[in-house]
């Protein structure tokens, strides 16, 4: 008797656990084949990243992002909204629909890599001014001292 208990315990522990794995985790071929062309498209800096508004009065509300990938050509189009990438250039369209928790990262992954493109640009451009300052002050110092001269 005491062995039919721990039995079910076990049986009910791994019932439970199956539960808990989530279903998205496990990707068919098709959908991995999909997000691996993403990230070696995402993680390469010569392509190009954009962001794209589904509605011109709501410039704001980005539904799908784009990259290109210059390489081969080849754009890849992420729209959460509706759970799909699409692959895509001009011998051939593939549209995959991936799992929520995937779309969910690779959503992620392209913010966080666009925002880092973005931290870099802010830095350099705001480095560019600083030195332009720089310069600007020296011809302003320049500027007194040959008044001060000049008196």
């Amino acid at each position: 008797m005491m062995f039919k208990e721990e039995l079910e315990k076990i049986s009910e522990f791994f019932i439970q656990l199956w539960k808990r794995i989530d279903k998205d985790d496990v990707l068919t071929d098709v959908e991995q084949l999909a997000l691996d062309i993403f990230r070696i498209s995402l993680d390469d800096d010569k392509n190009l990243r954009f962001l794209s508004s589904h509605f011109s009065t709501k410039r704001y509300i980005v539904t799908k992002t784009y990259i290109l990938n210059k390489d081969v050509n080849t754009f890849i189009i992420i729209n959460p909204s509706e759970n799909k990438i699409t692959i895509v250039n001009h011998q051939y369209r593939y549209e995959v629909l991936m799992p929520l928790k995937t779309m969910d990262k690779m959503r992620r992954m392209f913010d966080d890599k666009v925002e880092i493109e973005r931290e870099k640009m802010e830095k350099e451009i705001l480095g560019n001014i600083t030195d332009s300052l720089d310069i600007v002050l020296k011809k302003f110092r320049e500027k007194i001292k040959t008044k001060e001269k000049s008196k």
